[in-house]
């Protein structure tokens, strides 16, 4: 088994549930009744990148969105859609939220590594998402810092907010590019799949430690 002193996680796909539909429909509600859903998430998704990177923000990305739908913009329109867009990402699994509770203290660090816009940045940060992520000894939030994964300078930099080695390091999230890129770094990683797929590969292969073993 391999020690790790430092744990990584995604946010979305590992310590959330699923996108939810029934918030991405009423997106489309909002923005372009009538459009098929899978036309609105080929653009939602397309504009996201600059989003999560932080080089435009709420309203530009939604008239990003708007403007390749071929949709009329409503500047009224924008807070319920920012609103929408957090609700329908934060949907947490319970069994990972107790995971973390459990492991605080048996890691060293514990760091949040995450592709994230502003209006879940603020969820995160100032919203009803603080008592989870206070769980966390670190938050690197990809729109804070102008990089996304799996670029390697997003993994060195959380790497070094939390005075951590690569090689005690493991990293896990949903997207397998990210996962690529942590390995690249030097960090372990692996994806998730699911909860009882996580823990027992988590059981099995990696042992927390509190104390770097390079110390």
């Amino acid at each position: 088994m391999k020690p790790i002193s430092c744990l990584m996680l995604d946010m979305g796909g590992v310590l959330t549930q699923e996108h939810r539909l029934d918030k991405v429909d009423a997106m489309v509600r909002v923005l372009c009744p009538g459009l098929p859903r899978e036309v609105f998430l080929k653009a939602y998704y397309g504009e996201r990148d600059d989003y999560d990177r932080g080089t435009i923000d709420g309203g530009e990305y939604w008239r990003r969105v708007a403007a390749s739908l071929g949709a009329p913009w409503r500047e009224a329109a924008l807070p319920e859609l920012m609103q929408l867009d957090v609700e329908s990402w934060f949907n947490m699994r319970k069994g990972m939220l107790a995971f973390l509770e459990e492991v605080r203290g048996r890691v060293g660090r514990l760091v949040l590594l995450s592709n994230i816009n502003e209006g879940c940045v603020r969820y995160v940060r100032e919203g009803d998402g603080r008592e989870w992520a206070s769980l966390f000894d670190e938050l690197v939030l990809s729109c804070e810092h102008r990089l996304l994964k799996p670029q390697r300078e997003i993994y060195e930099l959380a790497l070094d907010r939390a005075g951590a080695r690569a090689s005690e390091t493991l990293f896990v999230d949903d997207n397998q590019p990210n996962v690529e890129g942590a390995l690249a770094a030097g960090l372990s990683s692996f994806r998730f799949v699911d909860e009882a797929d996580f823990f027992a590969r988590m059981s099995s292969e990696f042992s927390l430690t509190a104390v770097s073993i390079g110390a």
